[in-house]
């Protein structure tokens, strides 16, 4: 959530898209769309809130090597063998 105290709703809107662009040209993302919802509040609320989406996607597709799993896990035998069974551990 990005808020601006004592600024009015445009204001809080384009410092919000601002914020996002800076993002992500820093973390090598594509800024695709950004939708406004204000109309989503009822007249009375629009000065206060500012309801925006952003749509972000990665500038190119990652490849099969990009889809590999992280190293270094335990095993799946291992963390189940600590456990000790269920009827085990309600007797004690």
């Amino acid at each position: 959530m990005i808020t601006l105290a004592g600024r009015g709703q445009d204001n809080a809107a384009n410092a919000a898209v601002k914020w996002m662009r800076d993002h992500c040209t820093a973390n090598d993302l594509e800024l695709v769309r950004v939708e406004n919802f204000n109309d989503r509040y009822p007249e009375e609320q629009r000065a206060d809130f500012s309801l925006t989406r952003f749509t972000i996607a990665r500038p190119d597709s990652p490849g099969v090597d990009d889809w590999t799993l992280p190293t270094g896990l335990p095993r799946a035998a291992a963390r189940t063998a600590r456990r000790a069974p269920r009827k085990r551990r309600e007797a004690a």
